[in-house]
Formats: structure tokens, sequence, C-alpha cells
């Protein structure tokens, strides 16, 4: 991605119903590429212009790419197959954006412009779908056995049992 293809007026891009397709090298990444296991790649993303169901300037992302990741189990290398689908709406200013409630809409409000940082939303995006602790499916977590007696699997039964224990003293 080109310093000039980076940055897109996303109000005009909505009112066209223009898309935006490029590609970000992982090296051009450097928020994301600290997570990873090297930076050769690149993530594929699709950015579509349009109006929301209630008329906002908006846009739908698609992302695709693999990630290469570390399995936090055994240490060795874990591609990460991405294909994310996200969607946002956008508005004027920061002010604007505060003044938003906190909703649980499945569009996110992003602060737009004439010169918004697609690169920036891409590798937002892609930090968003790494996993906390990656791994890979043989190395799921062990089961965690449960003990034979009460006791041993609650600290307030033996609390009681001291308790009981203790009043039979006086």
């Amino acid at each position: 991605m080109s310093q000039t293809d980076r940055f897109a007026d996303v109000f005009e891009l909505a009112r066209t119903g223009g898309t935006l397709e490029g590609s970000l090298p992982l090296a051009a990444a450097p928020r994301l590429r600290a997570g990873l296991r090297h930076d050769r790649g690149a993530l594929a993303y699709r950015l579509q212009g349009r109006y929301d169901e209630r008329g906002r300037p908006a846009a739908l992302l698609h992302l695709e790419g693999d990630l290469p990741l570390v399995c936090d189990r055994c240490r060795q290398a874990l591609e990460l197959k991405l294909d994310h689908r996200a969607a946002f709406y956008f508005v004027g200013s920061e002010e604007e954006l505060s003044r938003l409630p906190v909703t649980d809409e499945p569009e996110e409000p992003l602060v737009g412009g004439r010169r918004f940082d697609v690169a920036a939303l891409v590798e937002d995006e892609a930090i968003l779908c790494v996993p906390i602790s990656p791994r890979h499916a043989r190395c799921a977590p062990p089961t965690v056995r449960e003990p034979a007696d009460a006791e041993a699997r609650t600290p307030f039964a033996a609390l009681a049992k001291l308790r009981s224990g203790g009043s039979q003293r006086r």
C-alpha cells in the first residue's frame, strides 16, 4: 500500500457506493507486526462505501489473509486464517463521536474525513482478530480433574468442618 493509497475520503466513498481494494503488507503494520512470528505476507482488504439503514455514511470492510502467530502452548508456528467482516458508520468529528450513546449495534462509529487512514483501520481490525492466547486445536488446555472429596473441592467445606470441630471443644 503506497502512502497515497493509504487515505480515502470515506464520505465520498459512501456517497458513491465506491469500493477500495488493496493489500496491507504485514511489514507496514507495526502494531500488528509486534505480535507476529514474522512480517512476510499481506492482508487483502475491501472497503465498500454505502449508506446504512439509518441513512448514515457507512462502509463494510472485508479482510483476508494469513497471520503468522506462535502457539502459546507448544511455541510452534501457527497460521491464523483471517476472513473477517466488519461494519462501520462515520461521523464528522470527535465531538460528535463522544456524544453518541454506547450501544450494542453491530456497526461501530468512527470519525470519518477526507483523509481517513484506511491502513490504520485494516491494522486495527486485524489486531482485534488475533486471539489473546493463540493455540493449535491439538494444544487445547488440559481438562481439570475434580477432587473426589467435598473438602478438596471447596475451601468452605473445610471451614465448616473446622467450625463444627471448634464448637465441640467448648
